[in-house]
């Protein structure tokens, strides 16, 4: 047993029935998988076009919603059209149309979806991040009376649809059978969701006001000339591509044998390391060595391997680095996630005298 065991979680292979979802999937649920993570978010494949989600917010966190290509290898190619709905008003939200890797940052308050993915060539990524380590909704319903109703929904309270004495563990039947009916029952001619999106396609005809365009962020190609990692890569630098936004994070492709980053520590904010195949259809196709140390000062680390799918949580002043690559059979997607909306590090430098300085080194100095 290592003494930072319980900050390396390998992501288990989550089996479902939902409709139109690659399974296995990847999903690292926050504090139900690692006590006092701060991420919660999944990797899930969506690979037939359907519709999902009814308008909702949530309380006093961000969410972030992630469209990307499935094949990170190709991450730029994206043949897909996915509609969704944004604003402040549920009975006036406005028409996002995604057409390239997207992240769109959704504020506590925002009511937000459905989204449809009505057109794609090829398997694409939805990830849904929240930022607080738990997952939570407030959904609205109008009663009979015709009065505003919310109720709240979330982790460890949702009851399970088909057996009301188990809790939901969010198996994917009840949806699947609902799809399924559902599709029984409309016109050849029609699309299934038709009826179901008519009133969101109706609010889109009305003027736009704009209001709601700086939280959809699509990514930009980063072309760089390190040969171990692919090239355009990219990455959403939270507060400097988008104002207030708390996540800042990268993708990296690793393509060859390598070592990665220097030691170092963040004095006051965690970090997130993901380790994943690069494709995430088959998310679990994990074919590399890595190693990575941890420890409570410089001089004293641990060394853990990775062999399968994995986040390591840096809580502040655990000294962690470098990142070696060992060994890569297939490209591995390496994701530095920072939940704060920046990043910054300080490193230790050994001086000539024999004393040591701590330097720190963050996207607002210059290298």
């Amino acid at each position: 047993m290592g003494k930072f065991d319980d900050l390396v979680f390998t992501i288990p292979k989550e089996f479902h029935e939902w409709y139109g979802f690659a399974s296995p999937r990847g999903f690292f649920r926050g504090t139900t998988m690692m006590e006092k993570a701060k991420v919660y978010m999944d990797f899930t494949a969506v690979t037939k076009e359907l519709v999902m989600e009814v308008p909702h917010t949530h309380h006093a966190v961000d969410e972030y919603l992630v469209f990307t290509g499935a094949d990170m290898n190709n991450f730029f190619e994206f043949d897909a059209e996915v509609d969704v709905w944004l604003g402040d008003d549920p009975e006036r939200l406005e028409l996002f149309t995604l057409t390239e890797p997207t992240i769109i940052r959704v504020p506590p308050k925002l009511y937000h979806c459905p989204v449809n993915f009505r057109r794609f060539s090829k398997p694409i990524v939805f990830s849904a991040i929240y930022l607080d380590g738990d997952w939570s909704k407030i959904n609205r319903h109008v009663n009979a009376e015709g009065r505003e109703e919310f109720t709240y929904d979330g982790a460890g309270i949702r009851r399970c649809v088909l057996d009301r004495s188990k809790e939901c563990v969010y198996c994917g039947k009840c949806f699947s059978q609902a799809m399924k009916d559902f599709m029984k029952e409309a016109k050849k001619e029609q699309a299934p969701q038709a009826d179901l999106l008519a009133p969101y396609y109706e609010m889109a005809k009305l003027p736009r006001t704009g209001k709601f365009d700086r939280y959809v962020y699509p990514f930009k190609p980063e072309y760089h000339d390190d040969p171990n990692f692919l090239s355009p890569r990219a990455g959403f630098r939270g507060c400097k591509e988008m104002e207030e936004s708390r996540l800042y994070y990268q993708y990296g492709i690793v393509q060859k044998e390598c070592q990665v980053g220097q030691l170092h520590m963040h004095h006051a904010v965690e970090e997130y390391l993901f380790f994943t195949g690069a494709d995430i259809t088959h998310f679990f196709d994990f074919d590399a060595e890595i190693e990575i140390s941890l420890g409570e000062d410089p001089d004293n680390m641990e060394t853990y391997t990775i062999t399968e799918p994995t986040v390591i949580r840096i809580p502040p002043k655990v000294w962690h680095g470098p990142v070696t690559f060992k060994r890569i059979g297939a490209p591995i997607n390496f994701m530095p996630f920072y939940p704060s909306g920046d990043y910054g590090r300080i490193a230790r430098e050994n001086r000539d005298d024999g004393t040591s300085a701590y330097i720190y080194q963050g996207t607002d100095l210059p290298e």
